[in-house]
């Protein structure tokens, strides 16, 4: 057996390192644009608009970029994959000015700060950041100004034309944010929503621990969303011998407040600071748990406690478990023989099948395509896990993860739609059967040896 003596990753820092050099980039992008913005307008007009315009529809044709209309455009590549950017044209000869992505976050309208309270630097570089963090839940509350109030009113009856009388809502409100005044959304009577530090005290009990330290909190969506994050002691540490690599671990709750979606908390790699971080929280947690807005969610709160506990616990032998891939080496055609049977699994069609288990003779054409693409992404993804931590199992479970998270064909009308499909798959937990699937299976063929 042979292993490869990797650096620890920490998914937050080398987010934070690319935000970091793209913020450098586009400040000398956009100091060369100002010394280009000082010559004539009869020099430049035609040629900037010209060469700018090719040099985007050059990134769009190969599907870096997916065009949103309306000057946005979403991102296919690296930490940004999902990521809308906005792109400032000219009509007077310009240079085009670039914008970082959206952070997504609320920007209170009188100090124009992000209601955003961290504990390390954001890529964005906005929120008020405590370096190394506070314990105190009030002083989070106020410094990321989370405490929005929420205003419910009963549903007006109205008059529909051509029709007698008018029509009175049974039992529906609308809310919002009772300081602004801005509209959420209509909800039913059951809807409930709950304090901030309702989830603050969640969160410390689940960790048990009344000092904890907060790693971030804010607000997005005008109110309507509000995320916190604290660190889980320890971790996950994957072979601490060999590999070496290790992973932090948050307790993250996110709540929708305006009847879009449930009140969720999880245990995740990622530390949320912007909307992107967020949509990643979700995608790669070990554990979520889901609840509605309903007059018992307080109490569905604190039985959910006890079940992110247990996760708090299970990440020490999921470790283990990886422990286990990390030190059992593989090769390519043993992955594609469990690629093979992990595809076949419950499928008896042609499509969507991989390596032995293709049936080539009944295969359509465009059936054949789609399979080849699938086993070159595969093949591509387990020889980069390979480069990195080495032919072991461990490497194969994280190029399948790395496939369904974004190497599988999503379904839409056309680029945008299949990438937004991705982003509300990631977000519903679409794939994590098959992930936990691919997990047991990968440990059997670990025991075996």
């Amino acid at each position: 057996m042979s292993t490869q003596t990797v650096d620890r990753t920490d998914v937050n820092a080398a987010f934070a390192a690319e935000r970091a050099q793209q913020r450098s980039d586009m400040d000398a992008y956009n100091r060369e644009a100002e010394a280009w913005n000082a010559r004539p307008l009869a020099e430049r007009q035609a040629e900037a608009l010209a060469a700018e315009q090719a040099r985007f529809a050059d990134r769009v044709a190969k599907g870096e970029l997916i065009d949103l209309g309306n000057g946005r455009y979403q991102s296919t590549e690296g930490w940004d994959r999902g990521e809308i950017w906005t792109l400032r044209a000219s009509a007077t000869g310009d240079r085009q000015m670039l914008a970082m992505p959206e952070h997504g976050l609320d920007i209170d309208p009188v100090t124009k700060r992000a209601r955003l309270y961290s504990a390390v630097p954001a890529w964005h570089g906005l929120g008020q950041v405590i370096p190394g963090g506070i314990s105190e839940v009030e002083d989070v509350i106020r410094i990321g100004q989370l405490d929005v109030p929420v205003y419910s009113i009963p549903a007006a009856p109205y008059e529909v034309p051509g029709v007698a009388g008018k029509v009175t809502p049974v039992g529906q409100f609308h809310v919002g944010n009772a300081s602004t005044g801005e509209y959420w959304g209509t909800v039913g009577k059951i809807h409930k929503n709950i304090d901030v530090r309702t989830s603050f005290g969640f969160m410390q009990n689940v960790v048990g621990n009344n000092g904890v330290i907060w790693e971030s909190a804010g607000l997005m969506g005008g109110g309507r969303k509000v995320f916190i994050s604290c660190k889980v002691d320890g971790g996950i540490l994957v072979d601490p011998s060999g590999l070496d690599e290790h992973v932090e671990l948050f307790l993250v709750v996110q709540d929708t407040r305006d009847g879009s979606g449930s009140y969720r908390a999880m245990i995740t790699p990622w530390r949320p600071l912007c909307q992107n971080t967020n949509r990643f929280a979700t995608r790669d947690a070990l554990s979520t748990i889901k609840l509605r807005h309903t007059s018992g969610l307080p109490a569905a709160i604190e039985k959910a406690r006890a079940v992110l506990g247990l996760t708090v616990e299970y990440s020490q032998s999921f470790a283990a478990e990886e422990t286990q891939l990390a030190r059992t080496d593989t090769t390519l055609a043993e992955f594609q023989a469990t690629m093979a049977e992990l595809f076949a699994e419950g499928n008896d069609t042609p499509s969507g099948q991989v390596f032995a288990a293709r049936k080539h003779d009944e295969e359509s054409t465009r059936t054949r395509l789609a399979n080849d693409r699938r086993e070159e992404d595969l093949v591509q993804r387990f020889g980069t896990e390979a480069g990195r931590v080495g032919r072991t199992l461990y490497a194969a479970e994280q190029a399948y993860t790395g496939h369904l998270d974004w190497g599988k064909v999503r379904k839409g009308t056309d680029a945008a739609a299949k990438w937004n499909a991705r982003i509300e798959a990631s977000l519903d937990g679409e794939d994590e059967g098959l992930k936990t699937r691919a997990h047991a299976k990968l440990l059997q063929l670990a025991a075996s040896r």
